[in-house]
């Protein structure tokens, strides 16, 4: 009979990242769990890339803050230990990586109850930096991200429509993934992300889990992507709302959506070694409820994306869709509520009127920001977006009458004049567009 894990947990005294391997285009990222006399749990996680992975110092920088990232997955199942990368990193891994955890791992130490994850101890040896030098584009093509949703079809047809040429990326894609890239019209970069066994057995017998940073994962296997098929630009569709976080605890700003905020976005760009692919996002000026406005006009997509998470789990059918009971569903539900007709909205989750459903108000006061109620930890818009939304579909005849909008807790909430103005202006603050797409954004 093996040790219990709670045992070997306990004798972990570091977690140890290292030297990834390339071969042709396949990634393996090495971890140990290891105590005082060596490893006591190894792991091997594949990626493989869409086309032959260049032997060359950018594709290998890249693997390096690759597999940095991805160690959030394993590190989390004894977390806090000492985070040791023996190889060594130079001074822009090693803020990556502690920014990363810090940021990355907010709601995980949360849910666990971990305020001292958050305050990463990483031992490592430090390496030079590579000599500063300018940026080269490997290419005019641009890489989008898909992940199913009603995001990246926003920024898909947006880009379409400048005359931008545009390739499509996903990671083990899922049925709305395959079907959006279908309607677009658009070869599909498909690459495949194979975890470690080992850590969901071990997730089985009760260690710590939680929420990783899965979008700088993302983000970096679609660089390694486009490095190796010649795209000069990849793009994701994280939108302004996504740096707005879900509490403050610990003495800290906890947020969900931390690796598709602002912050993220300009930490990634500072960590890429040099000839890199420039990497943005197209959405980062806009709000939620201004890409569901420009969604709607694309009703060739209505019937098969799904921005539902739990159909993308791994547990999940290969037909799931709209699990209609999460903050995310509810969302995009009330988001989408004022810009398509009942019927459409209805249509889209399959006949169900989640407003109708008393068991999930509360869940949509959460949205609306009501007093005393946080924000889900899930990938959802600002509370302000979300009641203008309703005061939108207040105006909406076939709305008129519903209980919910009658509800005396729902007929409490508004937004003023000045959140109404707010939510559908440009927000430039922060963006790293370049100005060609820059003029793309502004246009959606």
């Amino acid at each position: 009979m093996g040790i219990a894990f709670s045992e070997a947990r306990s004798a972990v005294t570091r977690f140890e990242v290292r030297q990834p391997e390339t071969r042709g285009n396949l990634i393996r990222l090495r971890y140990a769990a290891a105590g005082d006399d060596g490893p006591i749990y190894e792991f091997v996680e594949e990626v493989e890339i869409p086309g032959e992975i260049p032997d060359s110092p950018l594709t290998e920088g890249l693997a390096r803050l690759l597999a940095l990232a991805a160690s959030l997955s394993y590190f989390k199942a004894f977390a806090p230990t000492t985070f040791a990368v023996p190889g060594g990193l130079t001074s822009a891994e090693r803020r990556f990586v502690t920014e990363l955890i810090t940021g990355g791992l907010g709601e995980f130490a949360i849910v666990n109850d971990l305020p001292e994850v958050l305050d990463p101890v990483v031992l490592a040896p430090s390496l030079a930096d590579p000599v500063p030098a300018g940026r080269e584009r490997t290419g005019a093509r641009s890489l989008v991200a898909v992940g199913g949703g009603k995001d990246s079809v926003v920024s898909i047809e947006a880009l379409k429509a400048s005359g931008i040429e545009v390739g499509l990326f996903a990671i083990n894609p899922r049925g709305p993934i395959e079907a959006t890239a279908e309607v677009a019209g658009i070869g599909l970069e498909r690459a495949k992300r194979r975890i470690a066994p080992l850590l969901l057995r071990l997730n089985g017998e009760g260690a710590p889990n939680g929420h990783v940073p899965v979008t700088a994962i993302n983000s970096l296997i679609a660089l390694i992507t486009a490095a190796a098929n010649g795209y000069g630009t990849v793009v994701f569709s994280n939108e302004a709302s996504a740096s707005y976080g879900n509490q403050r605890w610990a003495g800290r700003d906890i947020n969900h959506q931390w690796s598709k905020s602002s912050e993220f976005e300009a930490l990634l760009r500072q960590s890429l070694p040099h000839g890199a692919p420039d990497y943005v996002s197209l959405l980062r000026p806009i709000t939620e409820i201004r890409i569901a406005r420009r969604f709607a006009q694309h009703p060739a997509y209505h019937s098969v994306f799904t921005s539902c998470n739990r159909a993308f789990r791994m547990s999940a059918a290969a037909d799931a869709t709209w699990c209609g009971e999460c903050p995310k569903c509810r969302f995009v539900f009330l988001i989408l509520a004022p810009f398509l007709s009942r019927d459409a909205l209805l249509q889209i989750f399959a006949g169900r009127d989640l407003f109708a459903d008393e068991q999930q108000t509360e869940g949509f006061l959460e949205l609306l920001g009501v007093d005393g109620l946080f924000k889900p930890f899930e990938c959802v818009g600002e509370p302000d977006e979300c009641r203008v939304a309703l005061d939108m579909l207040r105006d909406r005849d076939d709305w008129a009458g519903h209980p919910f909008l009658a509800r005396p807790e729902v007929r409490a909430v508004s937004s003023t004049d000045a959140e109404r103005d707010s939510v559908f202006a440009w927000r430039g603050s922060e963006h790293f567009l370049s100005p060609e797409l820059e003029a793309v954004a502004r246009e959606i």
